[in-house]
């Protein structure tokens, strides 16, 4: 348990990885627009020049840095999460690299279909990002049920003898 942490941030690492090279790698063949924004069902309905990618790897590089901040720094005031959970920060920080491995899973879903659709290479997005926010909620939710459970539970007082 200890380092399943440490495993969880180098698959995290991974993906940030991957999501810059796959624009590096395919940014040249892009159209000057591509779609940055789909309907519920999939399809791109706003395009936007294709140097925006770029940003979309900003932002991800900027949410990668502050989630593995907060993995380094449980106590910060920038997580908010129960504190009868931060308490114990070995599982804190393995809650928090949870969540930070299905966050970048998703933005590296939404850039790799992003530009698989620029590239015509795929008609509309596949049903894997709703699924991945689906998670996240259902994340949260569990989150929210063991902090409750937590605090219902007797604390077992130690004493000095």
């Amino acid at each position: 348990m200890k380092k399943l942490p440490f495993y969880l941030k180098i698959i995290s690492f991974c993906l940030l990885l991957f999501i810059w090279d796959y624009i590096f790698m395919n940014y040249r063949d892009l159209p000057n627009f591509i779609p940055i924004y789909f309907d519920f069902s999939g399809q791109p309905t706003v395009s936007a020049p294709k140097m925006l990618i770029w940003f979309l790897a900003a932002v991800a590089s900027f949410i990668y840095l502050l989630i593995f901040y907060l993995t380094k720094n449980i106590k910060s005031p920038l997580l908010k999460m129960p504190e009868n959970i931060k308490e114990d920060s070995q599982k804190a920080e393995v809650i928090v690299s949870i969540f930070h491995l299905i966050i970048m899973l998703l933005l590296t879903v939404i850039s790799y279909e992003s530009i698989s659709v620029g590239l015509g290479k795929t008609e509309s997005l596949s049903p894997l990002p709703i699924y991945l926010i689906g998670l996240l909620f259902l994340a949260v939710i569990i989150m929210v049920v063991y902090s409750y459970l937590l605090s219902k539970k007797p604390h077992s007082k130690k004493t000095l003898y």
